[in-house]
Protein backbone atom coordinates (compact mmCIF):
# COMPACT_ATOMS: atom_id res chain seq x y z
CA UNK A 1 0.00 0.00 0.00
CA UNK A 2 1.53 3.89 -0.66
CA UNK A 3 0.40 6.38 0.90
CA UNK A 4 -1.85 7.43 -1.59
CA UNK A 5 -4.11 4.88 -1.48
CA UNK A 6 -4.05 4.41 2.50
CA UNK A 7 -7.56 4.29 3.76
CA UNK A 8 -7.01 6.50 7.07
CA UNK A 9 -9.76 9.00 7.69
CA UNK A 10 -7.40 12.04 6.89
CA UNK A 11 -5.89 11.05 3.86
CA UNK A 12 -9.48 10.16 2.22
CA UNK A 13 -11.07 13.36 3.58
CA UNK A 14 -8.45 15.08 1.42
CA UNK A 15 -8.88 13.44 -1.60
CA UNK A 16 -12.30 13.18 -1.27
CA UNK A 17 -12.19 17.22 -0.75
CA UNK A 18 -10.00 17.52 -4.07
CA UNK A 19 -12.30 15.17 -5.89
CA UNK A 20 -15.09 17.65 -5.25
CA UNK A 21 -13.58 20.45 -5.78
CA UNK A 22 -12.12 19.39 -9.00
CA UNK A 23 -15.81 18.25 -9.99
CA UNK A 24 -16.69 21.77 -9.11
CA UNK A 25 -14.54 23.92 -10.54
CA UNK A 26 -12.19 21.45 -12.99
CA UNK A 27 -9.69 22.44 -15.48
CA UNK A 28 -10.28 24.80 -18.39
CA UNK A 29 -10.77 22.13 -20.57
CA UNK A 30 -12.62 20.37 -18.72
CA UNK A 31 -15.70 22.95 -17.65
CA UNK A 32 -17.96 22.89 -20.13
CA UNK A 33 -18.82 19.10 -19.49
CA UNK A 34 -21.10 20.18 -16.53
CA UNK A 35 -22.59 22.93 -18.40
CA UNK A 36 -25.51 20.52 -20.23
CA UNK A 37 -28.62 19.32 -18.21
CA UNK A 38 -28.10 15.67 -18.99
CA UNK A 39 -27.10 12.23 -17.04
CA UNK A 40 -23.87 12.60 -17.08
CA UNK A 41 -24.10 15.92 -14.38
CA UNK A 42 -26.41 14.52 -12.42
CA UNK A 43 -24.43 11.50 -11.70
CA UNK A 44 -21.74 14.08 -10.72
CA UNK A 45 -24.31 16.42 -8.67
CA UNK A 46 -25.52 12.94 -6.40
CA UNK A 47 -21.85 12.49 -6.36
CA UNK A 48 -21.36 16.04 -4.63
CA UNK A 49 -24.58 15.04 -2.45
CA UNK A 50 -22.68 12.32 -1.06
CA UNK A 51 -19.49 14.17 -0.75
CA UNK A 52 -21.78 17.20 1.42
CA UNK A 53 -22.87 14.37 3.82
CA UNK A 54 -19.85 13.09 4.53
CA UNK A 55 -17.77 16.36 4.74
CA UNK A 56 -20.34 18.70 5.56
CA UNK A 57 -19.04 21.13 3.44
CA UNK A 58 -21.16 23.98 2.51
CA UNK A 59 -19.71 25.26 -0.97
CA UNK A 60 -21.36 21.89 -2.02
CA UNK A 61 -24.85 22.17 -1.84
CA UNK A 62 -24.27 26.32 -2.33
CA UNK A 63 -23.09 25.01 -6.28
CA UNK A 64 -25.68 22.39 -6.29
CA UNK A 65 -28.13 25.60 -5.78
CA UNK A 66 -26.85 27.64 -8.27
CA UNK A 67 -26.29 24.71 -11.37
CA UNK A 68 -29.18 23.97 -10.78
CA UNK A 69 -31.17 27.59 -10.99
CA UNK A 70 -28.85 28.40 -13.78
CA UNK A 71 -29.91 25.76 -16.12
CA UNK A 72 -33.59 25.60 -15.17
CA UNK A 73 -33.56 29.65 -16.01
CA UNK A 74 -32.22 28.56 -19.18
CA UNK A 75 -35.24 26.48 -20.10
CA UNK A 76 -35.81 24.10 -22.63
CA UNK A 77 -35.12 21.03 -20.71
CA UNK A 78 -36.81 18.29 -22.21
CA UNK A 79 -37.99 15.20 -20.84
CA UNK A 80 -36.47 11.53 -20.95
CA UNK A 81 -35.35 9.25 -18.49
CA UNK A 82 -31.85 10.36 -18.86
CA UNK A 83 -32.56 13.96 -18.01
CA UNK A 84 -34.10 13.04 -14.90
CA UNK A 85 -30.93 12.31 -13.52
CA UNK A 86 -30.47 15.94 -12.35
CA UNK A 87 -33.35 15.92 -10.40
CA UNK A 88 -31.75 13.45 -7.80
CA UNK A 89 -29.18 16.52 -6.51
CA UNK A 90 -32.71 18.81 -6.77
CA UNK A 91 -34.64 16.37 -4.26
CA UNK A 92 -31.89 16.32 -1.95
CA UNK A 93 -31.44 19.61 -1.49
CA UNK A 94 -35.05 20.21 -0.83
CA UNK A 95 -34.02 17.58 1.85
CA UNK A 96 -31.66 19.66 3.48
CA UNK A 97 -32.64 22.80 3.48
CA UNK A 98 -36.58 22.31 3.75
CA UNK A 99 -36.65 24.33 1.05
CA UNK A 100 -39.24 23.91 -1.59
CA UNK A 101 -38.30 25.30 -4.99
CA UNK A 102 -37.78 22.35 -7.31
CA UNK A 103 -41.01 20.74 -6.13
CA UNK A 104 -42.96 21.70 -9.40
CA UNK A 105 -40.54 20.31 -11.69
CA UNK A 106 -39.52 17.41 -9.77
CA UNK A 107 -43.24 16.35 -9.41
CA UNK A 108 -43.51 17.08 -13.37
CA UNK A 109 -40.66 14.98 -14.30
CA UNK A 110 -42.13 12.38 -11.51
CA UNK A 111 -45.37 12.14 -13.13
CA UNK A 112 -44.47 12.10 -16.76
CA UNK A 113 -41.68 9.31 -15.91
CA UNK A 114 -45.50 7.45 -14.59
CA UNK A 115 -48.08 8.68 -17.19
CA UNK A 116 -45.72 9.34 -20.42
CA UNK A 117 -42.18 7.83 -20.44
CA UNK A 118 -41.53 5.29 -23.57
CA UNK A 119 -42.21 2.03 -22.17
CA UNK A 120 -40.85 -1.48 -24.36
CA UNK A 121 -41.96 -4.74 -22.72
CA UNK A 122 -44.09 -5.65 -20.15
CA UNK A 123 -43.86 -2.02 -19.31
CA UNK A 124 -40.44 -1.41 -18.85
CA UNK A 125 -39.21 2.03 -19.46
CA UNK A 126 -37.58 2.19 -22.66
CA UNK A 127 -34.16 3.68 -22.84
CA UNK A 128 -34.74 7.11 -25.35
CA UNK A 129 -32.70 10.07 -24.60
CA UNK A 130 -33.67 13.55 -26.07
CA UNK A 131 -31.09 13.49 -28.23
CA UNK A 132 -31.12 9.87 -29.50
CA UNK A 133 -34.18 7.40 -29.50
CA UNK A 134 -33.34 3.31 -28.78
CA UNK A 135 -37.31 2.11 -29.85
CA UNK A 136 -37.96 -1.09 -27.42
CA UNK A 137 -34.81 -0.82 -25.75
CA UNK A 138 -34.30 -1.60 -22.13
CA UNK A 139 -30.77 -0.66 -20.98
CA UNK A 140 -29.21 -0.28 -17.45
CA UNK A 141 -28.32 2.79 -17.32
CA UNK A 142 -32.39 3.71 -16.59
CA UNK A 143 -32.47 2.28 -13.08
CA UNK A 144 -30.10 5.04 -11.92
CA UNK A 145 -30.74 7.48 -14.31
CA UNK A 146 -34.92 7.91 -13.74
CA UNK A 147 -36.06 4.92 -11.01
CA UNK A 148 -33.54 6.17 -8.32
CA UNK A 149 -34.92 9.29 -8.33
CA UNK A 150 -38.57 7.99 -9.03
CA UNK A 151 -38.21 5.93 -5.41
CA UNK A 152 -36.60 8.96 -3.83
CA UNK A 153 -39.63 11.15 -4.90
CA UNK A 154 -42.15 9.00 -3.39
CA UNK A 155 -40.52 8.46 -0.10
CA UNK A 156 -40.03 11.86 -0.10
CA UNK A 157 -43.67 13.18 -1.32
CA UNK A 158 -45.52 9.78 0.89
CA UNK A 159 -47.05 8.74 -2.60
CA UNK A 160 -46.31 5.06 -2.89
CA UNK A 161 -46.79 4.83 -6.40
CA UNK A 162 -44.11 6.53 -7.19
CA UNK A 163 -41.95 3.72 -5.16
CA UNK A 164 -43.92 0.83 -6.54
CA UNK A 165 -43.35 1.95 -9.81
CA UNK A 166 -39.68 2.05 -9.38
CA UNK A 167 -39.51 -1.59 -7.44
CA UNK A 168 -41.60 -2.43 -10.64
CA UNK A 169 -38.83 -1.18 -13.00
CA UNK A 170 -35.93 -3.30 -10.65
CA UNK A 171 -37.85 -6.37 -11.14
CA UNK A 172 -38.44 -6.00 -14.86
CA UNK A 173 -35.03 -4.51 -15.62
CA UNK A 174 -33.10 -7.70 -14.00
CA UNK A 175 -36.05 -10.21 -15.41
CA UNK A 176 -35.03 -9.26 -18.86
CA UNK A 177 -31.65 -8.05 -18.50
CA UNK A 178 -30.08 -10.69 -16.34
CA UNK A 179 -27.07 -13.71 -17.31
CA UNK A 180 -28.61 -16.92 -15.79
CA UNK A 181 -25.19 -17.80 -15.60
CA UNK A 182 -23.39 -15.20 -13.36
CA UNK A 183 -26.27 -13.28 -12.03
CA UNK A 184 -24.66 -10.47 -13.44
CA UNK A 185 -26.53 -7.93 -16.15
CA UNK A 186 -26.09 -7.68 -19.93
CA UNK A 187 -26.33 -3.48 -21.11
CA UNK A 188 -29.38 -3.94 -23.03
CA UNK A 189 -32.14 -5.83 -24.25
CA UNK A 190 -34.19 -5.44 -27.67
CA UNK A 191 -38.00 -5.98 -27.20
CA UNK A 192 -38.43 -6.13 -30.77
CA UNK A 193 -35.91 -8.83 -30.97
CA UNK A 194 -36.64 -10.55 -27.80
CA UNK A 195 -33.10 -10.83 -26.97
CA UNK A 196 -30.52 -9.60 -24.75
CA UNK A 197 -27.42 -7.44 -26.24
CA UNK A 198 -24.12 -6.12 -25.43
CA UNK A 199 -21.95 -7.54 -22.77
CA UNK A 200 -21.85 -7.89 -19.42
CA UNK A 201 -20.86 -3.71 -19.39
CA UNK A 202 -18.27 -2.78 -16.36
CA UNK A 203 -20.16 0.42 -15.70
CA UNK A 204 -23.71 -0.77 -16.75
CA UNK A 205 -23.51 -3.59 -14.03
CA UNK A 206 -22.36 -0.71 -11.88
CA UNK A 207 -25.42 1.14 -12.27
CA UNK A 208 -27.62 -1.84 -11.06
CA UNK A 209 -25.25 -2.08 -8.02
CA UNK A 210 -25.29 0.97 -7.01
CA UNK A 211 -28.80 2.01 -7.71
CA UNK A 212 -29.95 -1.27 -5.75
CA UNK A 213 -27.93 -0.49 -2.86
CA UNK A 214 -29.71 2.90 -2.48
CA UNK A 215 -33.52 2.22 -3.36
CA UNK A 216 -33.61 -0.96 -1.00
CA UNK A 217 -34.47 1.30 1.97
CA UNK A 218 -37.43 2.88 0.31
CA UNK A 219 -38.72 -0.66 -0.73
CA UNK A 220 -39.06 -2.12 2.78
CA UNK A 221 -42.88 -3.31 3.02
CA UNK A 222 -43.15 -3.79 -0.34
CA UNK A 223 -44.03 -6.77 -1.98
CA UNK A 224 -41.16 -6.25 -4.49
CA UNK A 225 -38.71 -6.42 -1.88
CA UNK A 226 -37.39 -9.51 -1.30
CA UNK A 227 -36.72 -9.99 -4.86
CA UNK A 228 -35.01 -6.98 -5.28
CA UNK A 229 -32.98 -7.61 -2.41
CA UNK A 230 -32.19 -11.20 -3.88
CA UNK A 231 -31.46 -9.75 -7.32
CA UNK A 232 -28.93 -7.37 -5.22
CA UNK A 233 -27.20 -9.94 -3.47
CA UNK A 234 -26.92 -12.42 -6.84
CA UNK A 235 -25.12 -9.68 -8.96
CA UNK A 236 -22.69 -8.67 -5.94
CA UNK A 237 -21.88 -12.52 -5.95
CA UNK A 238 -21.26 -12.72 -9.74
CA UNK A 239 -19.34 -9.20 -9.56
CA UNK A 240 -17.12 -10.55 -7.18
CA UNK A 241 -16.43 -13.39 -9.23
CA UNK A 242 -14.58 -10.50 -11.46
CA UNK A 243 -12.85 -8.35 -9.61
CA UNK A 244 -9.49 -8.83 -10.33
CA UNK A 245 -5.58 -8.38 -8.35
CA UNK A 246 -5.57 -4.48 -8.20
CA UNK A 247 -9.34 -4.40 -6.73
CA UNK A 248 -10.72 -3.01 -9.98
CA UNK A 249 -13.25 -4.02 -12.45
CA UNK A 250 -13.23 -4.79 -15.95
CA UNK A 251 -15.15 -2.90 -18.51
CA UNK A 252 -16.08 -5.92 -20.16
CA UNK A 253 -16.26 -7.91 -16.53
CA UNK A 254 -15.57 -11.57 -18.03
CA UNK A 255 -13.20 -10.47 -20.22
CA UNK A 256 -10.01 -9.81 -18.18
CA UNK A 257 -8.30 -8.84 -21.80
CA UNK A 258 -10.36 -5.53 -21.38
CA UNK A 259 -9.17 -3.16 -19.55
CA UNK A 260 -9.76 -2.17 -15.77
CA UNK A 261 -11.93 0.54 -15.60
CA UNK A 262 -12.45 3.02 -12.94
CA UNK A 263 -16.82 4.22 -13.14
CA UNK A 264 -17.55 0.40 -12.81
CA UNK A 265 -15.09 0.00 -10.21
CA UNK A 266 -16.53 3.10 -7.79
CA UNK A 267 -19.94 2.02 -8.34
CA UNK A 268 -19.01 -1.26 -7.18
CA UNK A 269 -16.95 -0.35 -4.04
CA UNK A 270 -20.40 2.16 -2.99
CA UNK A 271 -22.84 -0.69 -3.44
CA UNK A 272 -20.38 -3.41 -0.95
CA UNK A 273 -20.07 -0.79 1.33
CA UNK A 274 -23.68 0.51 1.23
CA UNK A 275 -25.00 -2.92 1.15
CA UNK A 276 -22.95 -4.52 3.60
CA UNK A 277 -23.65 -1.39 5.74
CA UNK A 278 -27.29 -1.79 5.74
CA UNK A 279 -27.18 -5.43 6.06
CA UNK A 280 -28.11 -6.58 2.26
CA UNK A 281 -24.91 -8.14 2.10
CA UNK A 282 -22.63 -9.77 4.20
CA UNK A 283 -19.99 -8.11 5.94
CA UNK A 284 -17.33 -9.81 3.84
CA UNK A 285 -17.91 -7.76 0.92
CA UNK A 286 -16.50 -4.65 2.97
CA UNK A 287 -12.50 -5.89 2.24
CA UNK A 288 -13.60 -6.03 -1.75
CA UNK A 289 -14.82 -2.42 -1.09
CA UNK A 290 -11.70 -1.60 0.05
CA UNK A 291 -9.69 -2.88 -2.43
CA UNK A 292 -11.78 -1.32 -5.29
CA UNK A 293 -11.25 2.33 -3.00
CA UNK A 294 -7.39 1.69 -3.30
CA UNK A 295 -7.45 1.13 -7.11
CA UNK A 296 -9.72 4.04 -7.42
CA UNK A 297 -7.56 6.21 -5.39
CA UNK A 298 -4.50 5.18 -7.53
CA UNK A 299 -6.18 6.84 -10.46
CA UNK A 300 -6.69 9.97 -8.80
CA UNK A 301 -5.01 12.79 -9.90
CA UNK A 302 -3.21 15.11 -7.33
CA UNK A 303 -6.20 17.70 -8.28
CA UNK A 304 -8.60 15.75 -8.03
CA UNK A 305 -9.17 14.41 -11.25
CA UNK A 306 -10.29 10.76 -11.46
CA UNK A 307 -8.56 8.70 -14.40
CA UNK A 308 -8.92 5.52 -16.48
CA UNK A 309 -13.03 6.08 -16.50
CA UNK A 310 -14.32 5.20 -19.87
CA UNK A 311 -16.55 7.32 -22.32
CA UNK A 312 -19.87 7.12 -22.99
CA UNK A 313 -21.18 3.98 -24.14
CA UNK A 314 -24.56 3.13 -26.11
CA UNK A 315 -24.89 -1.26 -26.71
CA UNK A 316 -22.66 -2.47 -29.07
CA UNK A 317 -22.10 -5.74 -30.58
CA UNK A 318 -19.24 -7.75 -28.65
CA UNK A 319 -16.17 -6.99 -26.70
CA UNK A 320 -13.75 -5.44 -28.94
CA UNK A 321 -16.58 -2.81 -29.32
CA UNK A 322 -16.72 -2.16 -25.37
CA UNK A 323 -12.67 -2.21 -25.12
CA UNK A 324 -12.64 0.46 -27.93
CA UNK A 325 -14.11 3.31 -26.31
CA UNK A 326 -10.85 4.99 -25.13
CA UNK A 327 -10.52 6.23 -21.60
CA UNK A 328 -11.62 10.02 -21.01
CA UNK A 329 -12.61 12.54 -18.37
CA UNK A 330 -15.97 12.77 -17.10
CA UNK A 331 -18.27 14.39 -15.42
CA UNK A 332 -19.93 10.83 -14.22
CA UNK A 333 -17.08 9.16 -13.38
CA UNK A 334 -16.06 11.66 -11.32
CA UNK A 335 -19.85 11.28 -9.85
CA UNK A 336 -19.41 7.42 -8.93
CA UNK A 337 -15.76 8.34 -7.59
CA UNK A 338 -16.96 10.81 -5.04
CA UNK A 339 -20.05 8.21 -3.86
CA UNK A 340 -17.25 5.65 -3.38
CA UNK A 341 -14.75 7.49 -1.30
CA UNK A 342 -17.22 9.27 0.55
CA UNK A 343 -18.45 5.77 1.60
CA UNK A 344 -14.89 4.83 2.64
CA UNK A 345 -14.06 8.04 4.44
CA UNK A 346 -17.45 7.72 6.77
CA UNK A 347 -16.71 4.12 7.34
CA UNK A 348 -13.27 5.45 8.29
CA UNK A 349 -14.59 8.31 10.66
CA UNK A 350 -17.00 6.26 11.66
CA UNK A 351 -13.74 3.65 13.32
CA UNK A 352 -11.53 6.30 14.21
CA UNK A 353 -8.67 5.17 11.74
Amino acid sequence: MTAKTELTARALRETLERTAAYTMKPAPEHERLMDTWQWGQGVALYGLVKAHEALGDPTIPAYVEQWLDSRLERGGIGKSINTTAPLLAALNWMRLTGGDKYDEICGAFADWCLAEAPRSVEGAFEHSCTENVYPNEIWADTLFMGCLFLAQWGKYTGSGRYVKESARQFLLHYKYLSDPATGLIHHGYYGSEGARKGVLWGRGNGWFAAASAEVLADFAGLPEYEAVLDHFARHAQGAAATQNEEGAWHTVMNDTGTYAEMSATAAFAFAYHEGSRKGYLPSGYRSRAHSAVRALLANVADNGRIDRGSDGTCVMPGAADYNAIPYRYSVFTQGLGLMALSSEYALAKDAGL
